[in-house]
């Protein structure tokens, strides 16, 4: 039984929850479960929440001080601003496909090809450490934090464990949206796919100006954080590609994934964006330079996609 609220380390009813009885009791740190304790979330001592990108910051802050230049493996939908600040401090980020098994699994080949990865974490909370054996870990994740913040407190520290991410900046604006896929079920699979290959092919042949499939580099992960380009690459569960957008005026500014659901018939959309009104920019020019052109708008229900770009 639950009483208080859902044992999800992303839902905000919990995290607030934590965030009031850590104040109340002065305490130096909450954690949030999810049931089965592969996902964690933490409250630093002043109530702030650290879930999302800001655990995949701290916890990266922690083991880049352990195992320096480290690489570390997180899904595509994570912030420009965890990029800087996993490079700032000397560790190389892959940004690799949505899911946690993916993620997880590709710091396995990693180690396997050579190249040091200690941590792989999802925006979901979930986590694995090479330490650990690569386990899907919640509890172990937040042991390492207890660890670091008595550590802090040995050396005479009060600001709490949220001090070592105040320097992660957090994107202006960012959304999800999802598009069904407009078909019968048994064809929706090889829809989905479809129109996500489509949308590559358009970033590709130029039709999007100033966007361009998204790369770490360094991994052997090309072509929108999708395509292992090593001798022995991993078969692909979903299509899913991510591309960063860029302008004149403003450089790179955001970026856009788009993602074919494995288990529901519909896409997801998410953007974000590091200057104001880039979002519904981006949702414009995917809708407009996209969708329409292509004649995907038969294909997906884009009545979403539709009403966040004319929104105010």
């Amino acid at each position: 039984m639950f009483p208080n609220h859902i044992p999800n380390p992303e839902d905000k009813t919990a995290m607030a929850l934590t965030r009031a009885a850590v104040l109340e009791n002065n305490a130096d740190l909450g954690v949030v479960f999810d049931t089965d304790v592969d996902r964690s979330g933490v409250v630093d001592n002043k109530g702030n929440p650290i879930n999302g990108d800001k655990l995949i910051a701290l916890m990266s802050a922690i083991v880049l001080k352990e195992h320096p230049g480290t690489t570390i493996v997180t899904d595509a939908r994570t912030s420009m601003a965890l990029t800087k600040f996993i490079t700032d401090r000397g560790g190389n980020h892959c940004l690799y496909r949505v899911g946690y098994r993916n993620v997880i699994d590709k710091g396995v080949h990693l180690n396997e090809d050579g190249i040091e990865t200690h941590l792989m974490m999802e925006t979901s909370g979930h986590g694995a450490l090479k330490e650990n054996y690569f386990l899907d870990d919640g509890a172990y994740m937040v042991v390492k934090i207890i660890i670091q913040m008595v550590r802090m407190k040995l050396e005479g520290s009060d600001e709490g464990i949220g001090s070592l991410i105040k320097d992660l900046e957090e994107p202006l604006e960012s959304i999800e949206l999802r598009m069904n896929i407009i078909s019968e079920p048994r064809y929706a699979k090889a829809k989905g796919s479809e129109a996500i290959e489509e949308f590559r092919k358009y970033i590709e042949e130029g039709r999007l100006q100033g966007w361009e499939l998204d790369s770490c580099g360094d991994c052997w992960v090309s072509e929108g954080c999708l395509v292992d380009s090593n001798e022995s690459p991993a078969a692909i569960d979903a299509r899913m590609y991510r591309a960063k957008v860029t302008d004149e005026e403003h450089g790179q500014y955001g970026w856009i994934h788009l993602r074919q659901s494995i288990h529901n018939p519909n896409i997801a959309v998410n953007v974000q964006s590091m200057v104001p009104g880039g979002c519904r920019s981006i949702t414009k020019s995917l809708r407009d330079k996209f969708l329409l052109a292509s004649g995907m708008d038969k294909v997906l229900d884009i009545s979403q996609i539709e009403k966040y770009a004319e929104s105010s």
